[in-house]
């Protein structure tokens, strides 16, 4: 079923080239994210709207809102955003692990902690549902291009090409059956 009326995700392909794989040479699809918005963009974005705030006001409420979540997370708390979903602080551990607490104390906790992951749980709520099915129910995906990978040596060194080509959607015009 084709959505109308609302902004096109374009999804490109890429082909598998694991010569190893099972899959090699199997298209994949992959998200066309050619943009990332600034909190200024945002806030400007935001201000443009139906509002009687300013970008100024809008960017420094913004500013204090990160500034806390950063804070809370640093404490370990998640911080759930309403009809967005939580945002929580797990731990990369020490290779190996420890093999008891006595060695854990004596290594302590800076040494046995190599980074902190901030994570991203959608919401789930039969409200606010993002999870990855129900959030492609509000997306209107369109098919762009396909990505070639090519491996070339220039001057000594291998690089890699990444070359895109249009995705010919003349089937995507056919009716849905109106």
């Amino acid at each position: 079923m084709k959505k109308t009326n609302q902004v096109v995700m374009r999804i490109n392909l890429r082909e598998n080239t694991n010569e190893k794989s099972d899959q090699f040479g199997r298209l994949y699809p992959y998200i066309d994210r050619v943009n990332t918005i600034t909190q200024r963009g945002l806030c400007d974005h935001i201000a443009d709207g139906d509002t009687i705030f300013g970008r100024e006001v809008i960017e420094g409420v913004v500013t204090l809102f990160s500034k806390n979540i950063f804070d809370y997370l640093a404490m370990g708390v998640a911080v759930q955003l309403d009809s967005i979903g939580i945002f929580y602080p797990t731990v990369v551990s020490r290779e190996g692990g420890v093999a008891n607490e006595e060695e854990a104390v004596r290594l302590g906790a800076d040494d046995l902690v190599e980074g902190i992951h901030v994570r991203f749980l959608p919401d789930s709520t039969k409200l606010d549902n993002i999870t990855s099915k129900k959030f492609k129910e509000r997306c209107s995906l369109q098919l762009h291009m396909r990505q070639t990978i090519t491996h070339k040596v220039v001057e000594g060194k291998e690089v890699t090409l990444y070359n895109y080509t249009p995705i010919n959607q003349a089937n995507d015009a056919q009716d849905d059956g109106d």
